[in-house]
């Protein structure tokens, strides 16, 4: 969008157009993608021992939906495809691996932007995906950009921009200055560089010059691209999770990111502050507030909350927590008619690192078992001052009958045990599996008897 009737600051007067151009967004594949899947894989490899292991760029063509794409390399895990009108690029990794990430990866490319329009393009790529995937969008990355009609690298300095983030790089400078300037890293930076330079030699100038005398720009004038990059782990800060989420708050992302990253007028500032490198004292320079002022988007309407309103407290992820975490998970479980024997259970724990462990042994304050003998049987009282009846070092001597008996002790501690907020299980279950491993030993033992006597 081109924006009109900006409040002059200090005689800039520039023509701007602003919005996105670049979005990357991930979606969870449907019941019909694995076959998808295992039919393409079956093509690449195929490929692949017709050109040595080898697929070259743009031969290898399949249909997603009914569009055409060329197979356009491989990148951590996806098979990457791109669209015969260079509108969008479709990465596509198996459903068994890498779990941690969603099957479909989708890269918004700026010819498909800036022909049909972002929400044009996006509406595009889902009824592409339908067939294959749940259209529940997960965003990963977005570009919001303002392209201004002025050399920002005549007026904005390096070394008089504030921000947390000192990562700075500049790249192809000359006399007359840099053509590109990036502030930050992944997963939120600032970059502007020469929009003219950018574009020699690439496919998508003749669109990109078309798209700019279409919104008034002079192609003979200095034209600067401005833009901010934002990643998933930005978004988090937020609450923004989808695309539609991002896209609401673009023009809100975008001012807010003005504030964290900030040009400064240095003629603002004290001869002394100046000395000592103190340029957070300085005013914004009127360039930053202009573009600042430029940019909107109206592709979508925009919800306009502070961003440091919605910054969720940091808060503490204790046992508490933690249990009722868990208590609602089991829940869900019970509900869906889920099964899981003990076995099940202690194996997972003994997994996660939480029971038992010697980390978790070190968080624990020390505790020694108290001796209590009550008419001459021993027993030892747990944490919770339960009676826990003592197993004898060796159990040969003693009946199967008796070793039931302990048995059944051990059972009633650990259910008062279990009735206990904090349990103290821990020499109930090794004393019970003891128990029963002797019992199957002597199961076995007379079963190899009664066959010898046959």
């Amino acid at each position: 969008m081109t924006s009109k009737n900006v409040s002059l600051s200090k005689g800039y007067d520039f023509k701007t157009i602003s919005g996105v151009d670049t979005l990357y967004c991930y979606y969870p594949s449907n019941e019909a993608y694995r076959g998808f899947f295992e039919s393409l894989e079956k093509e690449i490899v195929s490929a692949k021992e017709l050109n040595g292991g080898f697929i070259p760029k743009d031969t290898l063509r399949i249909s997603i939906g009914d569009k055409e794409f060329f197979f356009n390399g491989m990148s951590k895990g996806f098979y990457f495809f791109i669209d015969t009108s260079r509108w969008v690029r479709i990465g596509l990794k198996h459903p068994s691996k890498n779990t941690n990430l969603l099957d479909i990866q989708v890269q918004c490319e700026a010819t498909g932007i800036y022909l049909l329009g972002l929400v044009g393009l996006i509406q595009h790529i889902e009824a592409l995906l339908f067939p294959i995937a749940i259209i529940q969008s997960e965003l990963t990355r977005i570009d919001g950009n303002i392209f201004v009609q002025f050399d920002l690298s005549s007026v904005i300095e390096k070394d008089f921009i504030v921000s947390k983030k000192r990562k700075h790089r500049r790249e192809d400078g000359g006399r007359r200055g840099y053509q590109s300037l990036k502030i930050g890293d992944n997963p939120f930076l600032a970059r502007f560089y020469d929009k003219r330079i950018e574009l020699v030699g690439k496919e998508k100038r003749s669109l990109m010059e078309t798209y700019f005398l279409f919104h008034g720009f002079d192609l003979n004038k200095p034209i600067w691209n401005f833009e901010f990059e934002w990643h998933r782990d930005f978004f988090k800060r937020y609450g923004i999770r989808t695309v539609e989420d991002g896209l609401k708050k673009v023009e809100t992302l975008f001012h807010h990111s003005m504030k964290i990253i900030r040009f400064v007028d240095k003629t603002t500032l004290s001869q002394k502050d100046l000395e000592a490198n103190r340029l957070h004292r300085a005013k914004t320079h009127p360039l930053w507030e202009y573009i600042d002022q430029s940019y909107t988007f109206n592709a979508i309407p925009q919800s306009y909350e502070a961003l440091e309103k919605i910054i969720p407290k940091k808060s503490v992820y204790d046992s508490k927590v933690f249990m009722t975490e868990f208590e609602s998970l089991l829940n869900k479980g019970v509900e869906n008619d889920v099964y899981l024997s003990q076995e099940d259970v202690k194996e997972i724990l003994k997994r996660s690192g939480l029971w038992l462990t010697e980390r978790t042994k070190k968080l624990l304050k020390p505790f020694k078992p108290l001796p209590l003998i009550v008419d001459g049987v021993n027993y030892v009282l747990s944490r919770n001052r339960t009676p826990i009846k003592t197993l004898p070092s060796n159990l040969s001597p003693i009946s199967t009958h008796e070793l039931k008996q302990f048995e059944s002790a051990l059972l009633r501690a650990l259910h008062s045990e279990l009735a206990e907020k904090d349990w103290d299980i821990s020499l109930i279950m090794k004393n019970l599996k003891t128990i029963e491993s002797e019992i199957k030993n002597r199961k076995y033992e007379q079963s190899e008897l009664e066959l010898w006597q046959a």
